[in-house]
């Protein structure tokens, strides 16, 4: 993400993502108060999270210690160019995905979070063989919120490209 604005749509979640990357303070938040597991991940959902589901998502992640991945990734994530090899990383990686020929597919909610409809409208013309899903209500788990949609939209995705596939190897 260019700046912090590009980052999230909703200027709180930006906050809670630069306290999440504030030294000591992060650490408390996520490590010690599980934030990520309790508050952004059911934050990111439209509907609510089941007990069961919640339970699920809390699993491997019983300890501090154990939650020590999850308070790497807002730190990891590059923002304003921010930490400089995965902006580095993901860079060459936005390249070689611009530049590829392959099919892809891109499943977008509203009003998303990290992906507005409006950013994926203009990823989705940046890319090459790109079809772009809108899949209705959504923020940053979509699998949550529209499993089958997504489901049956890979399922003909898939059989499409093959077909599609056969009919140029056998032309």
């Amino acid at each position: 993400m260019p700046t912090w604005d590009d980052f999230h749509q909703v200027p709180v979640a930006r906050d809670t993502f630069r306290r999440f990357r504030t030294p000591g303070e992060g650490e408390r938040m996520i490590l010690d108060g599980n934030a990520f597991i309790e508050r952004v991940l059911p934050g990111s959902v439209v509907r609510p999270l089941s007990d069961d589901e919640m339970a699920a998502y809390r699993a491997p992640f019983p300890t501090p210690e154990s939650r020590r991945p999850i308070w790497m990734l807002p730190n990891e994530l590059p923002i304003e160019g921010h930490p400089r090899d995965v902006h580095r990383m993901l860079s060459d990686a936005h390249a070689a995905l611009a530049a590829s020929r392959y099919p892809k597919l891109l499943f977008v909610g509203d009003p998303g979070a990290l992906v507005s409809p409006a950013f994926a409208t203009r990823f989705e013309a940046s890319l090459h063989e790109c079809e772009l899903v809108p899949l209705g209500s959504g923020r940053h788990y979509l699998q949550e919120d529209h499993p089958d949609a997504i489901g049956r939209s890979v399922a003909r995705w898939i059989r499409t490209t093959e077909e599609r596939a056969r009919q140029l190897g056998a032309a």
